[in-house]
């Protein structure tokens, strides 16, 4: 007999967990009918299996048992397997037969398959008050993991501050934070580092902060690359009051007209404003 093996994949490249199907397709070129036919497919490291289809016969523990095979007949199997690791992945294949094969050439195949390099960056963001008053000052702490597989290269986070939050300062473990940007570089695989802005209140009600994190390199989950955090500033009003007289220097008997003014200077409407102004003795 002849049998041979060719095996394929639908991409060239790919990504950090996608999914990749590998095509097996034997065939028999004869002269004889071919049985206890076998294919290896044992994966490598980087493939976790996940399923299978086969036209005849059963996968399992990287061996496909095909059985029979007709002269001029063919047989195919397809795996689904999960990326996870990056980098060139060889995944090789091996058909044979009782019979004798007068052609080896064609028993081995093998498809390579590119990983591009990816990391998981994932940001937190929180503060050091949840309920301030309006001229307060809070403290945003934002901090930036690298899950992996890889390093990541180019890391920004952008934490543009929103209406209510005036900036006064900030400390970093590595990186500048300027323009609301937070250029941190490079980010080893299992690495942390911490960003925290000192902000003033100038408004009240609700603020929301939001944080985003990207690299270089492709991101293996995008759902944690975001993070945001609300803080609730208390109403509130700035009252000021003067007090003047229409005479400096009267003379006992004499009438004195006193003006009080009031005034709010916000941010917000003051309600049920009182003045207390008992009248002093002589008045």
């Amino acid at each position: 007999v002849d049998v041979s093996v060719s095996k394929d994949t639908a991409f060239s490249e790919y990504n950090y967990r996608d999914s990749v199907v590998w095509t097996i397709n034997v065939v028999n070129n004869g002269p004889s009918d071919a049985t206890g036919v076998k294919v290896n497919d044992v994966l490598p490291a980087g493939l976790v299996y996940q399923s299978y289809t086969a036209t005849v016969g059963s996968y399992s523990n990287g061996v496909w048992n095909i059985g029979n095979l007709a002269k001029g007949k063919s047989a195919t199997l397809r795996i689904t397997t999960l990326v996870n690791k990056t980098g060139d992945i060889i995944n090789n294949a091996d058909v044979v037969a009782k019979e004798f094969d007068w052609n080896t050439s064609n028993n081995h195949d093998s498809e390579k398959i590119s990983v591009k390099k990816a990391a998981d960056l994932a940001i937190t963001k929180t503060s050091n008050v949840t309920t301030p008053n309006y001229g307060n000052l809070v403290k945003w702490t934002l901090t930036v993991r690298n899950i992996g597989p890889d390093a990541a290269t180019g890391v920004n986070v952008t934490d543009v501050l929103p209406s209510g939050l005036v900036y006064q300062s900030y400390t970093a473990t590595v990186g500048s934070y300027s323009n609301g940007v937070w250029t941190i570089g490079n980010l080893a695989k299992g690495k942390t580092e911490t960003l925290k802005i000192t902000t003033l209140i100038d408004k009240t009600g609700s603020i929301t902060n939001e944080a985003n994190v990207v690299a270089k390199e492709y991101d293996v989950d995008m759902s944690n690359n975001h993070d945001s955090k609300t803080i609730s500033v208390k109403k509130a009003s700035d009252l000021a009051i003067t007090k003047t007289s229409d005479v400096n220097n009267p003379n006992c008997g004499d009438l004195v007209k006193w003006t009080l003014v009031v005034t709010n200077n916000g941010p917000d409407i003051a309600h049920d404003v009182i003045v207390n102004d008992v009248l002093p003795d002589g008045l």
